[in-house]
């Protein structure tokens, strides 16, 4: 009977639907005039990048606690597209060492972002909810990268924020980027309006789903990761 039943179970399951499938890198940006990091201290943000198969866009995540949550602590985490590229030399350029000039320090520098890990990912529906998919194939062996600790493999459902102060009883956006994430890197205003064909999908919720990578394709779109079994 038990056999039985786990049988029903999973005749009962719903099919699950590719949105969107391509190669995951993960990489950390140490801070400012740290040109050796050795610790998750020494490190200004976490950033993965998605680039779909068949297509050349690579759109940068920003993480906010500068590392991904796990199932096992039932967490969950914010973070927000901070770029969507099209060209690979404009990725390694955004990654790459940044120099600028501040009037009480002169010239400061921003080491470039440091390769952690790599591999697959895919992005499906299934059961009214996306869940974002990774499966990493190859990792950088230092210590910052064993402090981030990255999952081989790790299962989110991801959730879109109404960037509509109104849907959270607001009468602006709070600076919720300044809170996370200092100004040194700042790319887009976040959170960013959606366009009106899309922004409607929200009605008067807080939250979307994610059912279509389309979301993803708007620099500074708020995300909530939270993990799952995979």
């Amino acid at each position: 009977m038990l056999h039985l039943a786990k049988a029903m179970g999973h005749a009962l399951e719903r099919p699950r639907q590719l949105l969107e499938s391509g190669a995951i890198s993960f990489f950390y940006r140490p801070r400012v005039e740290e040109q050796a990091p050795h610790e998750l201290d020494d490190v200004q943000r976490l950033l993965l990048v998605l680039q779909p198969d068949d297509s050349s866009v690579h759109r940068v995540i920003a993480i906010g606690r500068k590392r991904l949550p796990r199932a096992q602590r039932r967490e969950r985490f914010w973070g927000y597209v901070d770029l969507v590229l099209y060209d690979r030399r404009d990725l390694e350029s955004a990654l790459d060492a940044q120099i600028y000039g501040t009037k009480t320090r002169g010239l400061r520098h921003l080491p470039a972002a440091v390769p952690a890990a790599g591999g697959d990912y895919s992005l499906e529906w299934h059961d009214d909810h996306a869940h974002l998919t990774y499966s990493v194939s190859r990792r950088t062996d230092d210590d910052v990268t064993r402090e981030l600790e990255l999952e081989r493999e790790a299962s989110y459902i991801v959730t879109v924020m109404n960037p509509d102060p109104l849907a959270w009883g607001l009468l602006e956006p709070p600076s919720l980027q300044q809170e996370l994430f200092d100004d040194l890197e700042t790319h887009v205003s976040v959170p960013a309006p959606f366009p009106p064909r899309m922004q409607k999908r929200f009605g008067d919720r807080r939250y979307a789903q994610l059912d279509t990578p389309e979301w993803l394709d708007h620099p500074g779109a708020e995300l909530v990761f939270i993990a799952t079994e995979s």
